[in-house]
């Protein structure tokens, strides 16, 4: 180690709240997003915006971090405010179809509840974005819905994710998530209920371990959020609430499986951490997005660690391998 690493090890200690409001900043780096002072307050376990004000200063002064029209950033570099504000206009104009796109589904059968996830919930899309969708549905159901939500984005989406891509499908019986780490909160914390308020809230309660890591983060308001169960979807349900319909449902689920098996090898299907096709979740992330954002966020944190000879709170490594 040089003398002047070794020399900013002992003069660029930070304050416990200056490293509240760095772990959040150093996340949104990963995603290129500068953050306003109210986005680190809500993403963080900071005790209040008077608190916080002082610990982004002292970050500032420091130069560990730059203050550029408002927003915050570890990198000096105005051009990713520019790329943000335009992402957050177009995700204001996807925002309106995917609340169409809702209008839809909610007519599928099962369907409980509806929620916005991924890159729009964060309020930004650019070109690689899709509108992700976290669905609820009725218990023992799931896989009959899914095929609605197939048969849909084939026949009106010609197979295209762009505009409905279902992230994420869970029934009501199994809402609490179980890889808590701050990846997992974050995603929970800014889901956009679009269709059903009450199973919002309840997804919520079940999570309320996401408070750890975001105690001052806001849920929506869900008075207007649509919620009358849909006639069509009831009508339709009415074929399904039997014993053929759970044989339906469980020979989807193992028809998905055994497709998967073939796409995949049979190790790489195993051992598959972001791939889960059981009777109560759907999830089919092949891409590692999740293994590989936190790696990236558990290697920085132990950089800015050695950098400023601090630690962070919470054993997000340990979190990360459960």
């Amino acid at each position: 180690m040089s003398l002047a690493i070794a020399y900013i090890k002992k003069r660029s200690l930070v304050s416990s709240d200056a490293v509240i409001a760095l772990k959040a900043l150093i996340y949104s780096d990963i995603f290129s997003y500068p953050l306003t002072q109210h986005e680190i307050f809500e993403r963080s376990e900071i005790k209040s915006q008077d608190v916080l004000q002082p610990a982004l200063d002292e970050l500032v002064q420091g130069g560990f971090v730059y203050l550029i029209n408002g927003f915050y950033m570890l990198r000096n570099d105005k051009s990713l405010i520019e790329k943000r504000l335009t992402a957050n206009k177009k995700a204001k104009q996807y925002l309106r179809i995917a609340r169409w796109v809702t209008a839809l589904v909610r007519h599928f059968p099962f369907v409980r509840g509806v929620m916005l996830s991924g890159s729009i919930s964060k309020n930004y899309i650019d070109e690689q974005s899709d509108i992700d969708y976290f669905i609820i549905t009725a218990p023992n159901r799931l896989w009959i819905c899914r095929l609605f939500f197939i048969i849909c984005q084939k026949l009106l989406f010609f197979n295209r994710c762009k505009f409905f891509c279902y992230n994420y499908m869970v029934d009501e019986q199994h809402l609490s998530i179980t890889h808590r780490t701050y990846y997992s909160a974050i995603e929970i914390a800014t889901l956009i209920p679009t269709y059903n308020g009450t199973v919002y809230r309840v997804f919520h309660k079940y999570n309320s371990w996401v408070q750890q890591y975001f105690p001052n983060a806001k849920q929506y308001n869900t008075q207007h959020v649509p919620h009358k169960q849909s006639i069509v979807q009831r009508v339709v349900e009415v074929f399904f609430n039997n014993k053929f319909g759970e044989w339906v449902d469980e020979k989807l689920m193992l028809l998905t499986q055994r497709n998967w098996q073939k796409k995949m090898d049979a190790k790489k299907f195993a051992n598959a951490t972001e791939l889960e096709l059981k009777r109560f979740t759907a999830k089919a992330h092949t891409q590692e997005h999740y293994c590989s954002i936190m790696s990236l966020f558990i290697s920085r944190m132990h950089q800015y660690e050695n950098l400023l000879n601090i630690k962070f709170k919470h054993a997000f490594a340990d979190m990360y391998n459960q």
